[in-house]
């Protein structure tokens, strides 16, 4: 085979050479192709950071092209997640429990809270936590108020089967309510803001501290963490350029999030405070309280009976929100 040079000659070589560079160049300088990412977001003032992210498009500065459910709870959340419909998503450290004691994959890869969400709102003639006693209280069964409305049983000296427990849809919360179907229910906002909007002279809000701090968590599936760790770290890159931008200004954050899931901007920058946003995870703390809440569904029969509690250790993976930070 004749030589290039011989070929083109050494000008026809220059020209070649150059072009040659000049297409290096330009490949290394392209961007590379853009990802899609499939979101499930829950509806509550917890999720501020998955907001921020939306609103500042921090998705798309971490080349990622975001599609966005919202859901009316984490548990929809999780299904979603579970049934292929998001690959990343938010949702309380009680449903991982239970999704783990189930045999399910859900992973835990930062957490962008932690704090007490719950509160108990009720018809007036309820006037304290312990005058549940006898009445009919919603909650949504396997979450987080779930273990909250045990917790504040145990603490007013009740049990189980002191009220009549009525799981719902939190969709169905406040409706229920202003029917007449139960006298009060366990959530957060703005679900609590909503039911008195009903009527003041109706219903009202009983906030009892204490009894238990949640975590709002960024959860996948462990085939995502195998299979897409790179979508995953750029997720994460984006969440916490939205941390950040929350600490830089909260107000704003606050209002934005309040629109997002149509609350009083006032009654969100009260609530915001309560939060504590800190995108992180502390698996030493997550694990000790996912070990506790499993204990407590298994003890009290909220699993299947050969159900077996997981080393939660491998629940909590840091290596995702290790490695954003490294990069």
């Amino acid at each position: 085979m004749m030589p290039i040079a011989a070929v083109v000659g050494r000008r026809g070589l220059a020209r070649v050479v150059g072009a040659m560079a000049l297409a290096i160049v330009a490949l290394t300088a392209a961007p590379s192709r853009a990802q899609d990412i499939t979101i499930g977001e829950g509806i509550a003032l917890g999720w501020g950071q998955f907001f921020v992210a939306d609103h500042d498009k921090t998705w798309q500065k971490q080349g990622l092209v975001p599609n966005v459910s919202t859901f009316a709870s984490g548990r929809l959340v999780l299904d979603a997640l579970v049934g292929g419909g998001v690959v990343i998503g938010t949702a309380a450290e009680t449903l991982v429990v239970f999704a783990t004691l189930n045999g399910l994959p859900v992973r835990i890869i930062a957490t962008l809270n932690r704090h007490e969400p719950f509160d108990l709102v009720a018809i007036k003639d309820i006037k304290t936590n312990k005058d549940i006693k006898g009445r009919r209280i919603g909650y949504s069964q396997g979450t987080n108020a779930h273990y909250y409305l045990f917790k504040l049983l145990k603490q007013e000296g009740l049990s189980w089967s002191d009220i009549t427990a009525v799981s719902l849809n939190p969709g169905d919360f406040v409706s229920s309510l202003a029917g007449g179907a139960i006298d009060g229910f366990i959530w957060t906002e703005p679900h609590l803001s909503q039911a008195v909007a009903q009527g003041s002279d109706k219903f009202h809000i009983i906030r009892a501290e204490g009894h238990y701090n949640t975590y709002s968590a960024v959860i996948t599936l462990q085939s995502t963490i195998d299979n897409k760790p790179d979508l995953l770290v750029k997720a994460l890159k984006a969440l916490t350029e939205a941390d950040d931008n929350i600490k830089r200004n909260p107000d704003v954050a606050a209002t934005l999030t309040a629109e997002r899931i149509k609350l009083d901007p006032v009654i969100a920058k009260v609530f915001w405070k309560r939060t504590n946003v800190k995108f992180d995870i502390d698996k030493a703390a997550l694990v000790a309280l996912l070990e506790e809440q499993a204990k407590w569904a298994v003890e009290n029969k909220l699993v299947r009976p050969d159900a077996e509690i997981p080393d939660f250790n491998t629940v909590v993976v840091t290596s995702v929100l290790d490695r954003a930070r490294r990069e």
